[in-house]
């Protein structure tokens, strides 16, 4: 982690001298910049130094003492002490002022374990209950725990709520002076956080100056931001070690194959396919779940299971005696099956996640240069910029790059080639030069994004605003032109739908049934059709749900979903409605606004139908899946793309007086949206950091969380 801290603090620093330098090429503007950057050092170290390390400080006049000889409980005969799940530590007669307790691991034993405290003092006689704790073997200052008490206490217990079956404490002392630590990883991150906030800030040189005056500037620059992005996405991407093959299963640390059985489909179907067949089982079936009258029914093969022994899959599409998978065959082609027949190995997913990422962002930055090059000239390059780093790490793709799993990659797939797509329909729209080859790579990308995630379908109505005055009012499509560009538009979405169709109909007999409702999961999808009771649900907590802030890193919980709907109501963990956890959003409530100005550069309606697709999704989402929080990704970047344009139209018909008040504006609003990401990626969950990784988790936490101990 150190290292790519390192790497992202240089990386940003190269950026920083870089904007200067295209700036103003001065003597004095380079010493301006170095003065900067030293105060930043200076500001940074002595951040570590003191206020970080405020513990060490406070705590430099204490005596140790081990409480050991006050318990009992527990006691092994090297003198260790052993708490299984669910037990108490109870030391009494202790009769001192308790500043805090220090509790060490012994090196073989469980990797962390949650403690919960409680104390007498002189304000309490009997115990009282204090905050729980998680304290971890291999992060020094997690051992370390506060106590805030009044007076002298005289009995202490501890209970331990840990993984493992028991862990082995060498020992347990209060009073403990902590330990001085100087963190890299956190100076690092610290002056790469000042110098953001310093390019960014509205009057930096970035917004001195327009895409349209600097284009050398902005190539320059957006290369240098694709770098640091892609290098936070392997960033984000690594954390969870679990999704590369590796974990902490029951404490010990283990190399394994890279994901759980059903989420190995798509090597699966590369396979089948290369034997000619195209579900994934291997005629073994088990009878009881053919004979089943209801296969779907999740509870009825619960009892099948027990009753029977037998096993059956799990997310898979069961047709006509077969498993199938049912999510886009695309990435298969482009991943998966080149893999196997290349290397005979499977493909990891979490691999693809990471490329199809760093693709995506260097889709959205072309795509958001395109349109302010063309519609909006006098956007600052700052704006381009901080709108295009805030989309990429805030609408989903980084919830995906933060769980790198099988599910993600269909979605992050379809993410890349809609905004890839989007680009090449827009530039070959406004631009003559190889107008043909443009519509026909943007037809290609949209097209294939079908074949990665059937929703992103409904990215063809936005069709109709680029086109309909392209062909039809201004009469192209009767000249000899304006028919090779429709053509060059319409074959390769006929021939990625035909391969589809086909695809479909050798599996379920339907070219337009792509297998999703024959899943057998927690639900009866076969049934679940469209209820119209479910779409207020879906729009509130996809949209509008309120998140849950705490004072606990990672500073986010998950939302309670509460409904009156009576039915099955399909749910994972969910952290606030997209718009209302997302103040850049915001800005979508300024539509009607910008409505003369959009219409006026003929955006109104792209912008309109971007926001209907973007409800559409969510309606469809919450109709066939229900409330997942990877879903968000499937209309994210639709919301954020509407907002954008609404907010660069808004910047360039702001009087010039409010214009740096309307930038720190979109700043702040770009920072908090961040900030919730940022702890999105951190959210404590199901397959999260904490539990797959817990030391990482833990040494963030109190690099985080520096007044703990």
């Amino acid at each position: 982690m150190t290292f790519l801290c390192l790497f992202i603090f240089f990386v940003t620093v190269i950026l920083f001298f870089l904007i200067y330098r295209k700036s103003q090429k001065n003597t004095d503007m380079l010493k301006k910049c170095i003065g900067v950057f030293v105060a930043f050092l200076i500001l940074s170290a002595g951040a570590e130094v003191s206020v970080f390390n405020i513990n060490y400080y406070t705590s430099n006049n204490y005596s140790p003492e081990s409480i050991v000889n006050y318990t009992d409980d527990f006691e092994q005969s090297d003198g260790s002490l052993r708490a299984a799940i669910g037990q108490e530590l109870t030391f009494n007669g202790i009769n001192k002022k308790i500043n805090n307790i220090k509790i060490s691991f012994k090196n073989d034993t469980s990797l962390y374990a949650k403690i919960t405290v409680q104390l007498t003092d002189e304000a309490n006689s009997n115990l009282f209950k204090s905050a729980e704790r998680t304290i971890y073997r291999d992060v020094r200052k997690s051992n370390y725990i506060t106590t805030h008490t009044a007076g002298v206490s005289q009995d202490i217990s501890l209970k331990f709520d840990n993984k493992a079956q028991y862990i082995e404490i060498s020992d347990i002392t209060i009073n403990s002076p902590h330990e001085f630590e100087f963190s890299f990883a956190r100076f690092f991150v610290l002056i790469t956080i000042l110098i953001l906030f310093y390019m960014f800030k509205p009057s930096s040189p970035l917004y001195s100056y327009s895409l349209s005056d600097r284009q050398n500037a902005k190539e320059s620059l957006t290369i240098g931001f694709v770098a640091l992005q892609c290098v936070i996405i392997i960033l984000v991407g690594t954390m969870n070690t679990a999704f590369w093959g590796i974990s902490f299963i029951e404490d010990k640390f283990y190399v394994h194959s890279l994901t759980m059985q059903h989420h190995n489909q798509y090597d699966e179907l590369a396979q089948a396919l290369l034997d000619g067949k195209t579900y994934i089982d291997n005629d073994d079936i088990p009878q009881s779940l053919l004979e089943m009258e209801n296969p779907y029914d999740s509870v009825e093969r619960q009892y099948q299971k027990i009753e029977t022994g037998d096993t059956y899959g799990w997310d898979v599409a069961f047709y006509n005696g077969h498993y199938y998978v049912y999510f886009g065959i695309v990435p298969l082609l482009l991943m998966y099956l080149p893999c196997r027949v290349l290397f005979d190995a499977p493909f990891p997913s979490a691999l693809g996640i990471l490329i199809f990422a760093m693709l995506f962002s260097i889709a959205v930055f072309k795509l958001l240069g395109l349109l302010c090059e063309k519609y909006f000239k006098k956007t600052s390059i700052g704006t381009y910029l901080l709108l295009s780093l805030t989309m990429i790490n805030c609408c989903g793709a980084m919830f995906l790059v933060k769980r790198p799993d099988f599910y993600g990659i269909p979605i992050i797939t379809g993410m890349t080639f809609v905004i890839t797509g989007l680009y090449f329909w827009i530039k070959g729209k406004e631009y003559s030069a190889k107008r043909n080859l443009n519509f026909f790579i943007g037809s290609l990308c949209c097209s294939l994004a079908v074949g990665c995630r059937p929703q992103t379908a409904l990215v063809f109505a936005l069709a109709l605003p680029l086109f309909i005055r392209y062909f039809f009012k201004e009469k192209k499509i009767t000249q000899k032109n304006g028919i090779v560009n429709f053509v060059c538009l319409a074959v390769p979405v006929i021939a990625v739908a035909c391969g589809i169709m086909y695809y479909n109909y050798i599996r379920f007999n339907s070219p337009f049934d792509f297998g999703s409702s024959y899943n057998l999961t927690t639900n009866d999808v076969t049934r679940r059709g469209f209820d119209f009771g479910r779409i207020g649900l879906g729009l509130f907590t996809y949209l509008f749900q309120t998140p849950r802030f705490t004072a606990v890193f990672p500073f986010i919980k998950n939302v309670d979903i509460a409904t009156n709907y009576v039915g099955r109501t399909v749910t994972e963990y969910c952290f606030g409605g997209l718009i209302t956890s997302l103040p850049i959003l915001w800005f979508l409530f300024a539509l009607p606004k910008t409505r003369k100005n959009l219409t006026d550069k003929k955006l109104f309606c792209f912008v309109s139908v971007l926001v209907l697709i973007g409800v559409s999704t969510v309606i469809a989402d919450a109709q066939a899946g229900g409330l997942l929080q990877r879903y968000y990704s499937d209309f994210g970047y639709l919301f954020f793309l509407a907002a954008i344009l609404i907010i660069l139209s808004l910047r360039e018909t702001a009087d010039a007086g409010i214009l740096k008040n309307f930038d720190t504006l979109v700043a702040i609003s770009s920072i908090l949206s961040i900030f919730y990401t940022i702890s999105l990626v951190f959210s404590v969950a199901d397959a999260t950091i904490d539990t797959l990784n817990p030391t990482l988790f833990g040494e963030i936490s109190h690099l985080v969380q520096f007044w703990l101990g």
